[in-house]
């Protein structure tokens, strides 16, 4: 088994790098502000069993695309539950549909067991149970336990790519996922902001193309130049 070793985090991205993005990010993107309130005093564990379907159901649509696309499925996915009409007439793969479907339709019964296992406040558990669900990976089992409120990040294409990973060959998840956190707890130490907002405020940037590192993980750059990626809140064009 090959051995991976962690980068450290000062190596790859000085707190005074995240802060300019950060800084940058608010006087020149919307969407900034929006993400570090939700970090800050949104995540939580879900109040209902809708409000959980709703979670699970964005990180379906996540999985392997962008937040932009993602948010234009997500509401024509929306307009066929609402309709009473099959997932799958909005969203053709029909593997994901149906486990949208199955999201929405068993959410009482996953609402009650998700209760149990917040009740143990076992973050193990909890990306357990996460991961359990259908079409829910291995990666975007943390960004559904974040967005249930625990303090963890998503180790993502972009995180890695941040914290010094190649795409190929990909290192197991759990190292991964040891370097990410690595890599956001030092910049939440160093700048005050929590663990959630540093990795939001790090996924956006890279989304917005104003941190910038490729696959080979080569040295992260700031880029100021104005933002031409559209709003993650807002539905663009239909998608398939």
């Amino acid at each position: 088994m090959p051995m991976y070793a962690i980068p450290k985090p000062d190596d790859r991205l000085p707190v005074d790098t995240y802060v300019a993005a950060r800084t940058w990010l608010l006087a020149n993107d919307p969407d900034a502000a929006r993400m570090i309130e939700w970090s800050l005093n949104e995540i939580r564990p879900p109040k209902s069993p809708e409000n959980m379907a709703s979670e699970i159901i964005w990180i379906i649509l996540c999985a392997g695309r962008s937040a932009q696309a993602a948010r234009t499925i997500e509401a024509k996915v929306w307009r066929a539950i609402r309709a009473g009409e099959p997932v799958v007439t909005a969203f053709g793969y029909r593997a994901k549909a149906s486990a949208i479907e199955r999201a929405w339709r068993d959410r009482e019964a996953d609402f009650a067991a998700l209760q149990d296992v917040l009740a143990t406040n076992d973050t193990v558990r909890l990306l357990e149970w996460c991961r359990a669900i259908p079409f829910v990976g291995q990666d975007t089992q943390y960004q559904l336990a974040k967005n249930f409120g625990v303090q963890v990040c998503k180790p993502d294409i972009h995180l890695c790519r941040l914290s010094g990973f190649p795409d190929r060959p990909q290192a197991p998840v759990k190292v991964r996922f040891a370097a990410c956190m690595a890599l956001c707890g030092e910049l939440a130490r160093a700048s005050g902001d929590s663990i959630a907002v540093v990795d939001s405020i790090l996924w956006l940037a890279c989304n917005k193309g104003v941190l910038v590192t490729d696959c080979d993980a080569a040295p992260i750059t700031l880029n100021t130049k104005p933002v031409t990626a559209r709003s993650i809140y807002e539905s663009g064009p239909a998608a398939s």
